[in-house]
């Protein structure tokens, strides 16, 4: 006897199943199943996965989901978008009564959690057509909320499914259908409940004519996975586990029962039994068309083809880029060779329409100053390729550097072209919106992402629903980390050890970065799509990129933000608006020459600078003396996890290069012209590919594969097996094709086998290392003007206030806040930067653009009542209070207790109360009194509580400015650290290099810190990076001390860190011995001591002087 489970639930169906998609096919394979199907909650996450999964084992997919109508919450949130309000759907007053709406249904919650209690309607597909079908229902179901119900959406025949329910309701609204002849009751027999319901279907089937099957409604494989369903369940509904009311969990027995078990539960229903073995066999051959990329369609000119359009733009480029040039016959070569791989592949059009999306883009963003070519940015492989190039689409040019077009394309290649675009992070949205109008709403949707739980959430969720606080949480968790540290506690063990039920676990979905997936037809035709909700409110995919997207065919273009477009457009609009546009900016080759470009990046002055400015890639860049573009462009790639390994021995070979020495020989004469500007390591990608494919004699696909092997960071390490397959063709290949000795061999795969983890192709590198140069050219010569740009646009490696300290040491002044001449944004003239509006502590946007557009369309404010009389009901009276305390308003010469007073009275006038007493203020300052003693002082004087005039000292300003900006603008954080107690006796880390060697102490502030394994034991330490006034310097904390002292550098410090200097190529960094997390608070120390120094040393005055770094009209 056997049997097939229809109804089965994977961990797709979020916080309800428990068993992954491997491990129920695994599980049907072993009970002797032919068959399984599964039905995830209102979701086909895992449809394609499963598919392929039971083909491998073997055995036949079934292919189905469970859906529920949508829940309260689900239909106010659709209304809301497309402001129906149920007109004329009765949804509020039929579906759901305001007497008897349960609260809970308002909740926000996850698709399985509590599903079980619902009412719940089985579709399976038939065939491929009803595969197409599902999508199309599942689809609906998640954009069109407010007006999906059953007894609507399927009073039209949807003939390729099977329809499946156990709600006795629900069969009889079904059975009036033109669905009915694929209409089943479904019996489930695993508790007392489900049992007296399959009692009441039974009579309602019978009296209507409907078949029944048997089923299980599996959520687990075994009894013993009931707790973590458990878990789950209370975790989606935002719950704990003792309060889950009846019904919302599934019953322990709701498991993957064997077909003996089975035929037990139903001998009284023989009938069912059968029908469900039938169900099977039909519903089991069903056939998808998968591996077939459906390429959108592109428009081209009258009488081309896509082939013939893309063939006349790239020999056009060609002939431009290289025609009477030394490699005009290896361009002309190369051309050709891409051109006929691209139209063997079937990807014409691909490179067209990526070419069409960066030309709108270029000619949209394009203005002023800002070149086209700073607009957008090709990166990734993609720039590898020399037909991107001469249409116009890279700025790199593939030949002068040698890159690989076989990274990116070659005929083996089963996966489509990879194309990454970047756009400035505040300009992607509108290119996400072209696309969409481009080609249809219906057929473009976002890529979505699988969250899973990682380590710290599972426990945070896990201990929440077993009754702990968020901060009781967090308290724990400061202390211990993670599930690896010896942990004393019994309930604590405990937590970590449920947690770990639920490690790994498909939490919810999320967004591609950029993943646009364009299709000819309405892509509900191709996959099931939901709203993403929030703001943007995108419909993203319902499958992702590792568990079927490429099967199903769909082609994605990545459409990227890059904060650092967004810095380069600020600046250059800064130094346009200010008279100084420098030209050279646009000229790499004078960029890449500049010798105070060289300088900063020699020098690791590179904070702010993308790409470049993290501290490991800056002590790579100050070992290796690095300074020109080739050199970037290798050591950004040699400092990612897979060639860090190699990097001490780039070094050498790089500084003994630079002296004119060399000391080594590659290990095989075939690597040179490989490995020749890394000095015989592995920097890039395409150095696999090139070694496996040139050294190796391996095919391109077998080349791939090996790379793939060495980047994956996805599913983990590959098999042993598959490594040694690997390695035995690779050595095989290196002695057949290239003549190496056994020993060559070894040590040159022992090269290739230990380049694993992350790392990048040299296009990626090298299209960045572009970028860099050019951030590099305009902090080397307009410092105030870029790092304003900088911290406008919040994508750096650092917060905020490291960049204004860095501003400070690069002798930029800091002007204070002000109402007239803060913009939205930083703003930098010369050696000044005016802090812009844009930081105060929620201070909505649209009160930020009134500000703005006020002050330019009618001038700058007189006084405070001016500005609020001005913008009275477009700025919240909050919103001025926060302005006040951050001082904005101190140019007009009130304390800002005066100026909070002042307020109140003309925001109680603009309302008619108190309007005697607040008139006259504002008389006074509107008459020009403000700065003459009288006036306004006067008024507020007889009207005001004795003490309120008095101005917060300097200590409440700065605690003011830390609460509302999140750094101080009356003082200065390092300044005022120098002079705490702590300080005395530290060195100073501009002068650590003075003391290699020695024990010393040093005092600073956190400025990042990243988290490492030792990659020999696995065990975890810390690189943390302090700074004080002078400097800042990397501190490392090995595994010993970290484990000593985890809990005491969680915070940003200030931290007193005892240890030894150790130098290393010229650079220099403190390994501790011992670490102190000090207390600090801005009143421990002498402020205005503080404040004097501060203006002395960086010129941060408090004065208004007749500067203007803003909008002054």
């Amino acid at each position: 006897m056997t049997y097939t489970h229809l109804h089965t639930h994977s961990s797709f169906s979020f916080h309800a199943g428990v068993s992954s998609v491997h491990d129920i096919v695994g599980r049907a394979r072993d009970l002797g199943m032919p068959a399984v199907g599964l039905t995830d909650t209102d979701r086909m996450s895992g449809l394609i996965l499963h598919y392929e999964a039971c083909h491998s084992a073997g055995i036949r997919p079934i292919l189905g989901v469970e859906l529920t109508e949508p829940r309260l919450g689900e239909i106010l949130a659709a209304e809301a978008r497309t402001g129906s309000h149920g007109a004329g759907t009765g949804h509020h007053s039929g579906r759901h009564p305001a007497t008897a709406v349960d609260a809970a249904e308002l909740a926000p919650r996850a698709d399985g959690a509590g599903s079980y209690r619902r009412e719940r309607l089985v579709l399976l597909a038939r065939n491929a057509a009803g595969y197409a079908e599902l999508c199309d229902v599942v689809t609906q179901r998640h954009l069109m909320a407010d007006q999906f119900k059953f007894e609507d959406v399927f009073s039209r025949e949807w003939p390729n499914l099977y329809l499946l329910t156990a709600s006795p309701g629900l069969l009889g609204t079904l059975a009036a259908t033109p669905n009915r002849q694929r209409l089943y009751g479904e019996l489930v027999h695993h508790s007392a409940d489900s049992r007296r319901r399959s009692r009441q279907l039974e009579a309602v089937a019978g009296a209507l004519g409907v078949p029944l099957v048997a089923s299980n409604d599996c959520y687990f494989l075994d009894h013993d996975d009931a707790s973590t369903h458990e878990i789950l369940t209370a975790i989606g509904l935002n719950s704990t586990v003792s309060r889950l009311r009846p019904g919302e969990c599934a019953p322990p027995d709701a498991t993957f029962r064997s077909a003996a078990e089975m035929q037990n539960a139903f001998d009284s229903h023989p009938a069912a039994f059968a029908n469900s073995m039938r169900l099977a066999e039909e519903c089991g051959d069903i056939k998808l068309d998968l591996g077939k990329w459906i390429m959108p369609r592109v428009d081209v000119p009258t009488g081309y083809t896509p082939e013939s359009y893309l063939a006349e733009l790239a020999w056009a480029g060609c002939e431009r880029h290289y025609a009477g040039k030394p490699e005009a016959a290896r361009a002309r070569s190369i051309q050709q060779m891409e051109l006929e791989t691209i139209a063997k592949l079937g990807y014409p059009s691909y490179f067209l329409i990526v070419k069409e999306i960066r030309d709108w883009a270029n000619e949209r963003f394009a203005t002023g100053y800002r070149q086209p070519t700073d607009c957008t940015i090709l990166r990734g492989s993609a720039a590898n390729s020399l037909t991107f190039y001469n249409i116009g689409v890279s700025d790199l040019d593939p030949i002068r550097y040698d890159l690989y077009f076989q990274r990116f394309l070659n005929e083996d290649r089963a996966s489509p072209p990879d194309a990454d675009l970047d756009f400035g992070w505040d300009e992607r949205d509108d290119v996400h919106r072209f696309v969409t109008d481009r080609w249809g709403q219906e057929r473009v949707a976002v890529t979505c992402t699988t969250v899973h739980f990682r380590e710290r959430a599972a426990f945070r969720e896990t201990a929440k629903v077993f009754g702990y606080s968020d901060d009781q949480v967090t308290q724990i968790l400061s202390s211990h980390r993670s599930q690896t540290q010896r942990i004393e506690d019994d309930e604590i063990r405990r937590l970590w050890s449920q947690a770990g039920k639920i490690l790994g676990k498909p939490r919810h979905l999320g967004q591609h970065p950029g993943g646009l997936l364009i299709t000819n037809e309405p892509m509900r035709h191709h996959v099931a799509c939901e709203r993403s909700g929030g703001e943007k409110d995108r419909i993203v995919t319902q499958v992702d990129m590792h568990n079927g997207i490429d099967e199903l065919g769909l082609i994605k273009f990545d459409i990227l933000g890059n904060g650092s477009l967004s810095v380069l457009r600020d600046a250059l609009a800064q130094l346009e608006e200010q008279g100084a546009a420098d030209p050279q900016v646009w000229d790499l080759e004078k960029c890449y020459a500049d010798e105070a470009v060289k300088d900063v990046i020699r020098k690791g002055r590179t904070k702010g600078i993308f790409y470049i400015e993290s501290p490991a890639q800056t002590r790579l860049n100050k070992k290796s003396q690095a300074e020109t573009f080739e050199e970037i462009t290798v050591t950004s790639s040699l400092v990612r996890p897979a060639g860090a390994s190699y990097t001490a021995t780039f070094v050498e070979r790089e500084r003994k290069r630079k002296q004119g020495i060399r000391d080594w020989d590659f290990v095989h004469p075939s690597l040179e012209p490989i490995l020749h500007e890394t000095h015989d390591v592995c920097a890039f990608q395409e150095d696999v590919t090139k070694i496996c494919h040139q050294v190796a004699g391996l095919t391109y696909a077998q080349a791939d594969k090996i790379r793939k092997m060495m980047n994956s960071h996805h599913e983990g390490a590959p098999k042993e097996t598959v490594w040694q397959e690997a390695e035995r063709a690779f050595l095989e290949g290196c002695q057949r094709h290239s003549g190496l000795t056994v020993e060559q061999a070894t040590e040159v795969w022992e090269r290739v086998s230990s380049f694993t983890g992350f790392s990048f192709c040299k296009s990626h590198s090298a299209t960045y290392a572009q970028l860099s140069f050019q951030c590099t050219y305009l902090k080397a010569h307009y410092p105030a003007q870029f790092l304003a740009a900088v911290i406008s646009n919040g994508h750096g490696f650092y917060r905020r206030d490291v960049y204004l300290n860095e501003a400070r040491r690069w002798g930029c002044r800091i002007l204070p806040m002000d109402i007239n001449d803060s913009r939205v944004k930083y703003t930098g003239r010369d050696r000044l930067i005016r802090p812009g509006l844009m930081h105060v502590r929620s201070i909505s946007s649209a009160s930020l653009q009134a500000i703005d557009d006020e002050r330019a369309q009618t001038g700058p404010f007189r006084d405070l009542v001016d500005f609020t009389e001005r913008l009275a009901g477009r700025v919240h009276k909050a919103h001025m209070e926060r302005l006040i305390l951050v001082g904005a308003f101190d140019r007009f010469g009130l304390s800002q207790p005066q100026s909070l007073w002042l307020l109140n009275d003309v925001h109680a006038a603009t309302r008619g109360a108190d309007s005697s007493n607040a008139r006259a203020g504002s008389d006074a300052l509107a008459s020009g009194s403000l700065f003459a003693g009288t006036g306004v002082m006067e008024s507020l004087s007889r009207r005001v509580p004795e003490g309120i005039l008095r101005d917060y000292n300097l200590a409440q300003r700065c605690l003011n400015e830390l609460d509302l900006l999140g750094y101080m603008l009356s003082g200065d954080i390092l300044e005022i650290l120098d002079l705490h107690p702590a300080a005395k006796g530290t060195v100073p880390m501009r002068a650590v290099a003075e003391h290699a060697g020695q024990r010393i102490k040093v005092f600073g502030r956190q400025v990042t810190e990243r988290m490492h394994r030792v990659q020999r034991t696995g065990e975890p330490m810390m690189f943390l990076t302090l700074e004080d006034r002078s400097e800042t310097i990397d501190v490392i904390l090995w595994p010993d001390i970290y484990e000593r002292y985890a809990d005491v550098v969680l915070g940003d410090g200030p931290f007193e860190v005892v240890g030894r200097v150790e130098e290393d190529w010229g650079t220099f960094s403190l390994v501790a011995e011992q670490v102190r997390a000090v207390d600090w608070s801005p009143n421990v120390v002498d402020l205005e001591v503080a404040s004097k120094r501060l203006a002395a040393s960086f010129g941060l005055g408090y004065e208004y002087a007749d500067v203007n770094v803003g909008v002054a009209a």
